[in-house]
């Protein structure tokens, strides 16, 4: 089956849901001790990962399932993320857009 009609789709559609996650990082940000900001990252992050392996776009589901283990973990302990980890996960939300985009595109690095 031919998914390459679908790309400007998934392209779309992983753009809008780690935009969420950025934004829901800087939230994450000012109040470190709410719950909801991981839970949502976390799903925007799990449906990238499932579009990304639908459409066979192993590098973009490999990094989304890495980041979706750290967040799984960070949900789960209830404690408030180190600045370390925010700073983290702002960089690892950029580098999956770029894994998007050049998937997208049909280039590896």
């Amino acid at each position: 089956m031919d998914l390459s009609q679908y790309a400007e789709l998934f392209l779309a559609e992983s753009r809008e849901h780690l935009g969420a996650c950025n934004q829901l990082l800087l939230e994450w940000e000012r109040r470190p001790a709410a719950p909801e900001p991981v839970g949502g990252i976390f799903r925007a992050v799990h449906t990238v990962k499932g579009m990304a392996a639908t459409m066979g776009y192993a590098r973009v589901a490999d990094l989304a399932h890495r980041m979706e283990n750290l967040l799984d973990h960070l949900r789960r302990g209830g404690r408030p993320p180190a600045d370390e980890t925010l700073q983290f996960l702002f960089r690892a939300t950029d580098a999956l857009e770029q894994a998007v985009d050049l998937d997208v595109a049909g280039r590896e690095r």
